[in-house]
């Protein structure tokens, strides 16, 4: 097989990075060509993404990859989900792009609810009514700017958007789409009663469609002329879940800034069940179910690191930091997981405590205590869920398996292991990353499924074991 070099273009909410894979018999081999920091601005009391900067560091991030590897012969796009970018016609920008972590959207949310229609949307979409979903950010947008339908033509989601800015296609895949709360639940196109109740037009979205395609040639970028993109997942957590090498029955965690927990089946999981917990039914590349739960993962630990005096940077000083947590008292009270108050907050570390301290519990003194409970805190919400799932199946997990930022810490493994009672298994790959590439491998036909990029895959892996204790 002859190596095949492509650049995984994975922007997260809070870094992003062009990784470079090289493909061949012998597997895949990754370097990070480029890694930014990423971040949501405040204006007025609103949440902004800086796009410009955004797209300037996508473009640096291909340039860097093709001076290491002259031979680089595509790319493709994922990011976070939700987030959409309305233009005209020229692909200019009509509305700033605003962050999925603004409130704005709250009051869209209750009047929802109000209405009695949370069932009816979500037997539509088998998403549940949660305030950051594209369809509120939408309806929100046009109703305090209700003129925006003279001056936007399209509304493109994120990556979808980073794509046009590439090649000057305008595409939409499943698995970004689904995160819109406007997908059909049992169908693979938009549902257009859905639009109507949000007064959203219906000319503004691309129709999704399969990843796995070639888009065309990188335009605007010199030396890049010669480099194909390709329509991956736009979703980073849809790469992240049909990287991995299916280990039987097993329950996957992604784990980064939002710990995602769930399953790939097919069928979606709908009903009273399903509704009560607000299971997301979200979609593959291709358009398979992707049914999950998201929980505030890392993000909280993340947003309590800046309130202490130094931040760890290296492996070492992690290292360091997860051996004094692991050292600490079991917390006996753990944090709500689902309070809004920690959605958000202008200091997490507050927040934190206040919650702890209505209770009942005691806020922790270090920041190896704050490690500590927020790992135990997160092992308990898997627990809670992997139950939810395995009633709805009618079947319990064989496994459990991890991958993302959360992978690397051997605590949270261990707790999740120790909640769940389940052995879990770590695969410490950039998982975002590989599903992306083996999407774009797809697309050139290079292979002929995604088993059989897994079966290249799984002798190079070195999955990390925690079981119970």
């Amino acid at each position: 097989m002859p190596r095949t070099t492509l650049a995984a273009i994975d922007l997260g909410a809070t870094s992003g990075r062009v990784i470079v894979g090289v493909y061949s018999d012998k597997g895949l081999e990754l370097t990070e060509a480029h890694r930014f920091p990423n971040e949501f601005h405040s204006l007025n009391g609103y949440q902004y993404w800086e796009l410009g900067r955004l797209s300037d560091q996508v473009s640096a991030g291909l340039v860097k990859a093709k001076e290491l590897f002259p031979d680089l012969s595509c790319c493709g796009v994922d990011t976070w989900g939700v987030d959409v970018v309305l233009t005209n016609n020229d692909g200019r920008l009509a509305f700033p792009c605003h962050a999925y972590r603004d409130e704005r959207t709250n009051a869209t949310v209750e009047a929802l609810e109000a209405a009695g229609d949370t069932r009816m949307l979500y037997d539509k979409t088998g998403m549940p009514p949660v305030n950051y979903n594209t369809g509120f950010q939408l309806a929100e947008t046009l109703k305090a700017f209700p003129g925006i339908t003279k001056v936007a033509d399209r509304a493109m989601l994120l990556p979808h958007f980073i794509n046009y800015l590439l090649s000057g296609i305008i595409c939409s895949d499943y698995s970004q789409a689904s995160t819109t709360q406007l997908m059909e639940v049992h169908g693979l196109g938009y549902d257009r009663s859905v639009l109507d109740y949000f007064g959203i037009p219906h000319s503004w979205l691309a129709a999704p469609e399969s990843a796995g395609r070639i888009l065309g040639p990188v335009r605007n970028i010199a030396g890049l002329e010669k480099v194909n993109l390709a329509l991956v997942p736009g979703h980073d957590t849809s790469c992240a879940f049909e990287a991995i090498p299916r280990e039987g029955n097993s329950l996957i965690i992604s784990s980064g800034t939002w710990m995602l927990v769930g399953a790939l089946t097919e069928k979606p999981f709908v009903g009273d069940a399903a509704f009560k917990i607000g299971i997301s039914n979200e979609r593959t590349g291709t358009g398979g179910y992707r049914p999950n739960k998201s929980m505030l993962g890392m993000w909280l630990l993340e947003q309590t690191i800046p309130f202490f005096d130094k931040r760890p940077t290296t492996n070492a000083e992690w290292s360091a930091l997860i051996s004094a947590a692991e050292e600490c008292v079991a917390p006996p009270v753990l944090l709500n997981l689902n309070d809004k108050s920690l959605f958000n907050p202008s200091n997490m570390r507050e927040a934190i405590d206040k919650q702890l301290s209505a209770n009942g519990g005691k806020p922790p003194e270090d920041l190896p205590g704050y490690l500590r409970l927020v790992c135990a805190s997160l092992g308990a919400g898997v627990q809670q869920t992997a139950l939810q799932f395995e009633n709805i199946m009618g079947s319990p997990f064989e496994n459990i398996v991890i991958v993302g930022g959360g992978s690397k810490n051997r605590l949270l493994c261990q707790m999740i292991a120790n909640a769940t009672g389940k052995t879990v298994t770590s695969f410490n790959l950039e998982a975002t990353s590989v599903g992306n590439i083996g999407y774009q491998l797809l697309a050139m036909e290079k292979i002929p499924s995604l088993e059989t990029f897994h079966s290249t895959l799984r002798p190079t892996l070195s999955p990390q074991i925690y079981s119970p204790s």
